[in-house]
């Protein structure tokens, strides 16, 4: 690690950071019980598997008539997509609340393949605060 890199705070294990990174996601439900849910949320930072690396998604899902309900399931492996990017596929069953469940399918949004920092400036670290501290 450069001189200049210990000197930035927070960045002193970016190695172990390369590649953590969340999808966004925003899907139905399949109608069940003559109403669907929306489901929508951050997955969790990916984790190896596969061959790949995969991301847990899970939630609650909108509210209707008194309900909701609860998911969980792990995406299927990275799938590469122009401009080295790529996205996740998942499916699962929501939790069984006012007597049915409902099917749900989606996808993981575009991300980055490698994200190196989270940080679009480098120099962030520089920045003057916008108001003082008070003591």
């Amino acid at each position: 690690m450069s001189e200049e890199q210990e000197r930035k705070p927070g960045h002193e294990d970016n190695e172990g950071r390369r590649g953590v990174h969340v999808h966004g996601y925003n899907t139905l439900t399949e109608v069940a019980d003559e109403h669907q849910h929306v489901i929508m949320g951050v997955s969790a930072p990916a984790r190896l598997a596969e061959g790949s690396h995969i991301h847990r998604v899970r939630g609650r899902t909108s509210f209707h008539v008194d309900h909701w309900h609860w998911y969980d399931v792990l995406s299927g492996p990275a799938v590469a997509m122009p401009g080295g990017q790529h996205i996740h596929y998942f499916a699962g069953e929501t939790s069984f609340d006012d007597n049915h469940t409902h099917d749900y399918s989606g996808v993981l949004g575009l991300s980055p393949d490698v994200m190196d920092d989270d940080c679009d400036d480098d120099k962030y670290y520089m920045m003057k605060p916008k108001y003082p501290k008070r003591d």
